[in-house]
């Protein structure tokens, strides 16, 4: 789309992006709605902490241009770039960005990520 600019350039992201830290904080905050997540709906092991893993282990989803047809139409608030990690079959991360996030479309993006 002309005249729309990225907020977040590429080159200014990093492997310290996200830190480990936060995300081991984060996660002992939801030790309760993990709890009923593994009881209700897995019946195993969920999310306990974030470790290194084999990388044939994960399967990794991409959609670059989630609402393709709306992003034809113009209707840039409906499209969404969507990623998800999955380990041993488990979901670890899911991460959705918006980058024309208002009606507006006026080019300011959100992400969102849960765990």
């Amino acid at each position: 789309m002309e005249g729309l600019e990225s907020s977040v350039k590429p080159e200014t992201l990093s492997a310290s992006f996200i830190k480990m830290e936060q995300l081991q904080e984060n996660l002992s905050k939801r030790a309760d709605f993990n709890e009923h997540m593994r009881k209700a709906v897995y019946g195993s092991e969920i999310l306990e902490t974030f470790n290194e893993f084999e990388t044939s282990r994960a399967t990794v989803w991409i959609d670059p241009l989630d609402g393709t047809s709306d992003f034809v139409k113009g209707n840039l608030s409906a499209v969404t770039v969507l990623i998800g990690l999955v380990i041993d079959g488990l979901p670890k991360i899911g991460v959705v960005h918006h980058p024309f996030k208002n009606n507006e479309n006026d080019g300011n993006g959100m992400t969102i990520f849960g765990t």
